[in-house]
């Protein structure tokens, strides 16, 4: 596993895990007869297909240096990357938000590569997890 991306503003726990399993053991914590499988299944995909679009606009936001647009981009993401278990890139990205919010980070013209990263890196380890 490679290290965590980072953003020289962006002050966070780098050691998190990717994964929070008690998160993850909450979710799957189904009725006698469901398929635990499928659910993890169509939560990941439900998380990763809406992610995946507010990120299509990251290279854009960042070159433009639209704060704001970044600010809800990651908070989107962060907020559903937690109730998934995804530990370290809800982290992260809260970690990005309030560095937004602190004048912290106000150049983010290279910000979107470890953004990215840190999403890829959570997303196959979570589908490596569970075999999805």
């Amino acid at each position: 596993m490679s290290a965590s991306p980072s953003i020289p503003s962006v002050v966070y726990d780098s050691e998190t895990p990717i994964m929070d399993r008690e998160q993850i053991d909450m979710l799957l914590m189904v009725e006698d007869g469901e398929d635990s499988t499928s659910l993890i299944r169509e939560l990941f995909d439900l998380f990763e297909g809406e992610s995946r679009e507010k990120l299509l606009s990251l290279d854009r936001v960042c070159e433009a240096n639209d704060l704001a647009e970044l600010r809800r981009v990651v908070h989107f993401v962060a907020g559903s990357a937690g109730n998934l278990g995804l530990a370290r890139l809800s982290a992260f990205y809260r970690a990005i938000e309030r560095s937004v919010d602190t004048g912290a980070l106000n150049q983010i013209a290279d910000c979107a590569p470890p953004i990215r990263s840190e999403f890829e890196a959570a997303c196959v380890a979570f589908q490596a997890e569970f075999g999805i």
